[in-house]
């Protein structure tokens, strides 16, 4: 095969990491995962793309995929907590209590059993840091995931985080219009503000609102993928 037509067919791989764990209200993360699926194939670059789903992630899942697949974007979707007073299980934050002092912040994965396991902020930038070169943009679509934001900045171009509590609904709305405007070769900023458009169109837009955290010295509106 020619070499140069070889790197032109190259697909960006896009790593959707789901976990919802025992005793966490139930997320429909297939329909979230199809959702983008679909929404890639209607765009004019679908080709460009390769959608790669795992589910019941667990925490070393993250470090065998960044490793293995070298993926440029990774959509985290699932639950995350910052404080007793989220509306979360009572398992997670029981299990927090145990491994953080009484203070659980943290995005949700799996154990073996399926039982909830808290990943730091800071152990979420180590891994990326670690194994991670190849992303340019990683989506938490988890509530209370901007803390990970913009500690993953640090490692990452881009990372859209939540500030707050994002509805089950209003996560999958908001992944169509940003991965239909990044299947058209539209930039991170500009696919961002489609996400946003889309929230606005459900009329979804006011509790829920994504942030996008950008690193210092980097253009997002210069920032296309594909």
């Amino acid at each position: 095969m020619d070499p140069q037509r070889g790197q032109l067919l190259r697909k960006h791989t896009i790593l959707f990491l789901a976990a919802n764990p025992l005793g966490a209200d139930r997320l429909a993360l297939a329909e979230e995962a199809r959702a983008i699926q679909l929404e890639l194939e209607r765009s004019g670059h679908r080709d460009a793309f390769e959608l790669v789903t795992r589910w019941a992630v667990q925490p070393m899942d993250l470090l065998r995929e960044l490793r293995r697949l070298k993926p440029t974007i990774v959509h985290f979707s699932g639950h995350g907590t910052t404080s007793p007073s989220d509306e979360l299980c009572g398992d997670v934050l029981a299990m927090a209590d145990r491994a953080h002092g009484g203070a659980p912040h943290g995005l949700v994965f799996e154990t073996a059993d399926g039982r909830p396991q808290l990943v730091s902020a800071t152990a979420l930038a180590q891994t990326f840091g670690a194994a991670g070169s190849s992303v340019r943009v990683v989506v938490l679509n988890a509530c209370y995931s901007d803390a990970h934001a913009a500690a993953l900045t640090r490692q990452v171009g881009c990372v859209v985080g939540m500030p707050g509590a994002i509805r089950d609904v209003a996560a999958r709305i908001f992944a169509v219009g940003f991965y239909g405007g990044v299947g058209e070769r539209e930039s991170v900023a500009a696919a961002f503000r489609q996400g946003w458009a889309a929230l606005e169109l459900h009329g979804l837009v006011g509790r829920e609102r994504p942030q996008l955290t950008v690193r210092a010295g980097l253009d997002a509106e210069r920032l296309v993928i594909a």
